[in-house]
């Protein structure tokens, strides 16, 4: 299926953006739906779309047509956000001369621009068929409810792929804001975000507490022991101011003072231990009056 297109098949953003079953099918359910719209049509139909075939590339054909001795070639594309430019069809039409064919069609789940409708009414041998005209021919598809199991429509052919036949069909031109599961998805979001916060506060809370009723429960002692093991600290003005420090005694000045207290010391014990000497008068000596 080429549904996601290139770069060169995409036009400008959708006027009106579609949220039914049909927009949210998945490229191979939607070529099997617009396959047994064909087939209930009296078609005989082939299959040959990368949503089948599971293949990359499918060569711009998605389903072949036969009908009285008619040989046609469709291009499937789901394109629900940008709209289909002209060069789809062209391309289309380059296929089915390649392919010998007779008519070409372009089924959009969503809508062409201008040019590319002015373009195929050109040639009558190409159809573009939007997202309003395959919603008319698949109503069943044009609803946004979840399919159920049984009721009126349980015995249409048409089934949905999924779960069963839709119910309760509406006209095609029906268009839905934001999709369900958005919106489911924000309020999950929301609520894990609320549940998160809470989360943090109460913990918080239980440790502050935890921390205070140990504390209350420290013996006196044991709170004092603490208070001295932690180091205080003092404010700024408390500090008392560093004091001056001495220059140290040099080695050598050290030993002169030891040994003249060595040698006083001496001096002393001589003189106490040794008898005084009567000693001639020097005659050179000079005595005071």
């Amino acid at each position: 299926m080429s549904g996601a297109g290139g770069r060169g098949s995409r036009g400008r953003p959708v006027r009106s953006r579609r949220y039914d079953r049909l927009a949210l099918l998945d490229p191979g359910e939607f070529e099997r739906v617009v396959a047994d719209y064909y087939r209930r049509r009296g078609y005989q139909v082939e299959h040959c779309g990368t949503g089948r075939s599971g293949r990359r590339f499918d060569g711009g054909i998605d389903l072949k047509l036969y009908r009285d001795g008619s040989y046609t070639v469709v291009q499937c594309k789901r394109e629900n956000a940008f709209q289909v430019a002209h060069n789809v069809g062209h391309q289309l039409l380059g296929v089915m001369l390649t392919e010998k064919a007779d008519r070409a069609i372009v089924v959009n789940a969503g809508e062409f621009t201008p040019y590319a409708l002015e373009s195929a009414r050109k040639d009558s041998r190409l159809q573009l068929i939007d997202g309003d005209e395959l919603r008319r021919m698949l109503p069943q598809y044009a609803v946004s409810d979840p399919p159920s199991s049984g009721g009126a429509d349980s015995g249409a052919s048409l089934d949905w792929p999924l779960s069963g036949p839709p119910s309760h069909p509406v006209s095609g031109d029906v268009r839905y804001g934001r999709p369900r599961r958005q919106q489911d998805s924000h309020g999950i979001k929301a609520l894990m975000a609320l549940g998160a916060l809470v989360v943090i506060v109460v913990w918080q809370c239980s440790t502050r507490s935890g921390a205070e009723h140990a504390s209350a429960h420290i013996p006196p002692r044991q709170a004092a022991e603490i208070r001295l093991a932690t180091p205080q600290s003092r404010p700024r003005s408390e500090v008392p101011a560093p004091e001056r420090l001495q220059p140290a005694p040099s080695p050598a000045r050290v030993d002169a003072a030891e040994a003249k207290r060595r040698a006083d010391r001496a001096i002393q014990v001589i003189e106490d231990t040794t008898p005084e000497l009567l000693l001639p008068p020097d005659p050179h000596a000079v005595y005071p009056e």
